[in-house]
């Protein structure tokens, strides 16, 4: 298995960056191809929420579910895929830097890939964290 993770420090304290990332509403904004995002059961977020994401891949379609693993205020969001044959989590860490906050991503890739693909794989869900933690720092900073 091959993990990923890509960190940046935003400069918002991290009650706002926590609130902002895990934020149904704000999701379609920092979530790159997501249509539609939905939190059940409605109200405030907590392990076993699950949030239900509408895109389209290759003109369908599609729904992804994500079940929140671990919840810490200000601190951890972990969410995993479910309804797959190989789950993925990928976990969120807030860090105070001062006035400031250093958020990692960090995921776990599930394996079953051609170890021709492992690594392209790799790349590309790297570069896709990247693309997201620099989002996310140009939302919360404007």
């Amino acid at each position: 298995m091959a993990s990923v993770a890509s960190s940046v420090v935003i400069n918002q304290p991290v009650d706002k960056v926590f609130n902002y990332v895990t934020g149904v509403e704000n999701h379609k904004a920092w979530q790159a191809g997501i249509l539609d995002a939905k939190l059940s059961p409605p109200g405030p977020v907590a392990v076993g929420s699950i949030y239900t994401y509408t895109s389209e891949v290759m003109g369908r379609k599609m729904e992804t579910k994500l079940q929140v693993s671990a919840y810490a205020v200000n601190s951890r969001w972990n969410v995993q895929t479910t309804g797959v044959p190989r789950p993925v989590e990928t976990a969120y860490t807030f860090e105070a830097q001062g006035n400031a906050t250093r958020l990692t991503v960090a995921m776990e890739l599930s394996g079953g890939y051609p170890a021709a693909a492992e690594a392209m794989v790799k790349q590309q869900m790297q570069k896709s964290m990247d693309e997201q933690a620099q989002r996310l720092k140009q939302i919360l900073e404007k």
